[in-house]
C-alpha cells in the first residue's frame, strides 16, 4: 500500500492553509518561572481533562514532500484514540484507530491492515514520525513535567523539548484558544528534517 495513496499535496501557496504559521520557530518569545501560580492552576485544570476531541488542520514538511490535511482526534484514554486524516481537495480520508496499543487503519472505503506496533505503520503508510503516544498530552498544551520545558508572560505553555526514539521534538505554542480554559490553537513541532504545523479550530472536553 503505497502512502502517496493518503497523502493531499497542495501548491505551495495553498500548503499554509491560509494562516501565516512560520516554519521556524519564534525568537522573541519572554519566559516566566515555572513555578508561577496562574500557570500551576491551569496545569491543574488541565490535568483534569482525561478525555476530549478537537479538529483542525495539519501541514506536513520535510525536505522529500509537503502536504496539507484536515484532521479528528478523538481522545479517550492513553490505550484508546483515534486520528482521522482527510484531504481538502477531495472526499479521500485515513483513521488510526488504537485499541489497547493495536493500530488499525481505515479508509474511506474500509479497514486497511492492523499491527502491533503502531509508530511504524504509520511511519510507513502515511511517511511522516509523529508521535502519537505524546500527542494526547501535546494537543492540549500539557507538558512532561519530567522534562524541560517553558511558560510564557501568557502564563501558558510556551515551549518545550523532549526526546522520542533518538529524536528531539521542540514544540512552540504561538496561540491559544480564549476559551473558559484557555487551549492551543496554532503549534509549531519540529524534529530532524521534519515540521508540523498544527491549528486547532475547536474542542469538547
Amino acid at each position: 500500500m503505497k502512502k502517496q495513496h493518503f497523502l493531499f499535496p497542495v501548491v505551495a501557496s495553498l500548503f499554509l492553509f491560509a494562516c501565516t504559521l512560520d516554519s521556524e520557530r519564534p525568537t522573541d518569545v519572554k519566559y516566566i518561572s515555572n513555578t508561577d501560580p496562574s500557570w500551576q492552576q491551569h496545569l491543574s485544570q488541565l490535568k483534569k481533562i482525561h478525555a476530549y476531541t478537537n479538529q483542525g488542520q495539519l501541514g506536513y514538511i520535510s525536505q522529500q514532500e509537503r502536504f496539507s490535511t484536515r484532521f479528528a482526534w478523538q481522545y479517550h484514554n492513553p490505550t484508546h484514540y483515534r486520528l482521522t486524516l482527510s484531504s481538502t481537495l477531495s472526499r479521500t480520508s485515513l483513521s488510526i484507530e488504537v485499541r489497547n496499543n493495536i493500530m488499525q487503519l481505515s479508509d474511506d472505503k474500509g479497514p486497511l491492515r492492523s499491527a502491533q506496533e503502531a509508530k511504524r505503520l504509520l511511519r510507513e503508510i502515511v511517511g511522516m514520525d509523529l508521535p502519537l503516544d505524546q500527542l494526547a498530552l501535546w494537543l492540549k498544551g500539557q507538558p512532561d513535567e519530567n522534562n524541560a520545558y517553558q511558560v510564557g508572560e501568557n502564563h501558558l505553555l510556551a515551549h518545550f523539548s523532549y526526546p522520542v526514539n533518538n529524536s528531539l521534538w521542540t514544540a512552540d505554542y504561538l496561540s491559544y484558544h480564549p476559551y473558559p480554559l484557555p487551549l492551543p490553537k496554532d503549534i509549531l513541532l519540529k524534529t530532524a528534517g521534519q515540521t508540523l504545523k498544527i491549528r486547532i479550530d475547536n474542542w469538547t472536553y
